[in-house]
């Protein structure tokens, strides 16, 4: 990760822009350590110092995840609009962490801590099988 705060240098009129960028991989991995601090008890987290930026409140966190699992009951067009609601993109062209995209009754989703996508087979309003 990179940051570079916004700076104004009075001797020379210079001002200097604020600038970052982010390294998929760490946000990555401080997504998913933050995804297990949640769900589960037996989490030990050894991290870079660059992990110290908030992922914002907890509650925030859990209300943005949205647990799926076969043979679940939800409308396949309920699935596409959580998905928006928790900011996934819809790209059936350049599918990345953070996207989802839809063939006909299947969802492929890139969850933005995972390294592969997942898919999700409904049979009507029912979660048929997630691969």
């Amino acid at each position: 990760d990179y940051y570079q705060p916004e700076a104004y240098i009075p001797q020379t009129d210079t001002y200097i822009e604020k600038d970052s960028s982010i390294n998929e991989a760490i946000e990555r991995l401080r997504i998913a350590a933050s995804s297990s601090l949640i769900s589960r008890r037996d989490v030990i987290v050894i991290a870079s110092v660059s992990c110290i930026y908030g992922l914002g409140s907890p509650e925030d966190f859990k209300a943005m995840m949205l647990p799926l699992e076969p043979k679940m009951q939800m409308a396949r067009d309920t699935l596409l609009e959580r998905l928006v609601e928790i900011l996934y993109d819809r790209n059936d062209i350049d599918f990345k962490c953070g996207t989802f995209r839809v063939r006909g009754d299947v969802v492929d989703i890139f969850p933005a801590y995972m390294e592969s996508a997942i898919r999700v087979e409904f049979w009507g309003d029912q979660v048929e099988c997630i691969v």
